[in-house]
C-alpha cells in the first residue's frame, strides 16, 4: 500500500493498490495452491488446520475450530452466492467455503456505512462472496477461506478486496470464479462531455451516483481527511456554499485513502465542510480515482447541473475557483 502521509507533501499519485508478493510460500496439501506468506502476512490473516469435511445432516457449533468456521462437517448443499439479510447456517456457508468462496461476515451491530460498502463489494463478485450478518461472529467483521480467516474492526474494502482476490479458489474443490462484466471502464472524463457514470456509497449508506446530482452543479472533489492545503480549500468553498445560499450546488467529497473511517469522514466535515456535503470512501472494486485518471489529491470535478463536465482544477480552491464555480451557478448549467 502506497504511504499516504507522503502524499501529503508530494501530491504523488492516489490510486489504491497493494503489491502482494514474496519467495516464501505457505501450503497445505488441502489446499489447492501455494499462497505468499508475504500475502498472509500483509492482510494479516490467520490460519487453521483444516478439518475433515464430510457432508453430514447438522453440525454442533464444537465441531469447528475457528468462529466463523474455516472448514470442517458441512451440509450437503452449498448457499447461493450473494448478500443476505439475516444470518445464514455455518454449515452450509462452509460448502461455499469448500468451493472456494469467500464468506464475509458482520455484527449486527456493525455501522451502516460499513455495512453498506461490505453490500457494494460482494455484490460485484456475484459467483465468489457471501455477505451475511453473524450474531456469533468475536469480531466486528470476520473474512473467511478455506482454512483461513482475516478479523477487522471496520469496513476496510481495500483490504477485503485483496484478501477475496489472493485467497478465492485456495480450496479442494476450485468453483468459485471472479469473473463478472459489471464494471466495464469507462473513458476518462472530457471536459465538455458528460461525466462517465459512477456510484458510491456515502458514508450515511446512500447511494451516490450520475443521477443523484442532477438538477445542480457539483463539485466532485478527491481528498483524504489529512490533506492540509484540501482542507483549506474546503473551508473557503465552504463558506463560499453558505454564501450563495439555498444550497446552489452539490459537493461530493471522495476520500482515497482505505485506513480512515467513517468517523473521520464525518470529522473532516464537520470541521472543514458544511452539513449537507455527501462524504465517501471511494470504490474500492471499480475506484472512481482510476476511473477519473486522478494523479493529486485535491483533484476536483466541476460538473454542471445537466452532468456536463466543465473544469478540471488540482490548485488550492481559492478565489479564482469560487469564480468558476459561480459562473456555472448562475450560468444554470
Amino acid at each position: 500500500m502506497h504511504n499516504w502521509r507522503e502524499l501529503t507533501t508530494a501530491l504523488a499519485t492516489c490510486a489504491l493498490v497493494a503489491a502482494l508478493s514474496g519467495p516464501a510460500e505457505a501450503h497445505d496439501p488441502n489446499i489447492s495452491a501455494p499462497v505468499s506468506v508475504a500475502a498472509i502476512a500483509a492482510l494479516g490473516v490467520q490460519t487453521f488446520p483444516v478439518l475433515e469435511s464430510p457432508h453430514v445432516d447438522s453440525v454442533p457449533a464444537s465441531a469447528y475450530n475457528s468462529n466463523p468456521p474455516t472448514s470442517g462437517p458441512h451440509l450437503a448443499k452449498p448457499l447461493d452466492w450473494g448478500v443476505y439479510d439475516a444470518p445464514v447456517p455455518d454449515a452450509a456457508a462452509v460448502h461455499n467455503l469448500e468451493h472456494g468462496g469467500i464468506w464475509i461476515t458482520y455484527r449486527p451491530d456493525l455501522a451502516s456505512g460499513d455495512v453498506a460498502r461490505l453490500r457494494d463489494l460482494a455484490a460485484h463478485y456475484p459467483n465468489a462472496v457471501i455477505l451475511s450478518p453473524r450474531p456469533a461472529t468475536d469480531s466486528p467483521i470476520a473474512v473467511v477461506s478455506w482454512g483461513r480467516m482475516m478479523r477487522l474492526e471496520r469496513a476496510d474494502i481495500g483490504r477485503i478486496d485483496s484478501y477475496i482476490q489472493t485467497f478465492v479458489n485456495q480450496s479442494p474443490e476450485e468453483y468459485s470464479s471472479l469473473a463478472h462484466d459489471k464494471f466495464k471502464a469507462p473513458a476518462a472524463p472530457v471536459v465538455g462531455a458528460p461525466f462517465p457514470a459512477f456510484e458510491l456509497v456515502d458514508v450515511d449508506g446512500r447511494t451516490i451516483n450520475n443521477e443523484t446530482i442532477l438538477g445542480k452543479p457539483t463539485v466532485l472533489w478527491f481528498t483524504t481527511s489529512w490533506c492540509v492545503p484540501c482542507q483549506i480549500g474546503a473551508r473557503h468553498v465552504a463558506t463560499f456554499d453558505k454564501e450563495l445560499g439555498d444550497a446552489a450546488f452539490n459537493v461530493v467529497v471522495v476520500f482515497v485513502d482505505p485506513r480512515e473511517s467513517d468517523s473521520d469522514l464525518r470529522e473532516w466535515r464537520r470541521k472543514f465542510g458544511n452539513d449537507d456535503w455527501v462524504v465517501a470512501f471511494d470504490n474500492a472494486v471499480a475506484p472512481l480515482a482510476q476511473m477519473a485518471a486522478v494523479q493529486y489529491l485535491d483533484t476536483k470535478f466541476l460538473i454542471n447541473s445537466n452532468g456536463q463536465l466543465v473544469d478540471i482544477d488540482v490548485q488550492l480552491a481559492k478565489d479564482a475557483y469560487l469564480r468558476k464555480i459561480r459562473s456555472v451557478v448562475q450560468g444554470g448549467g
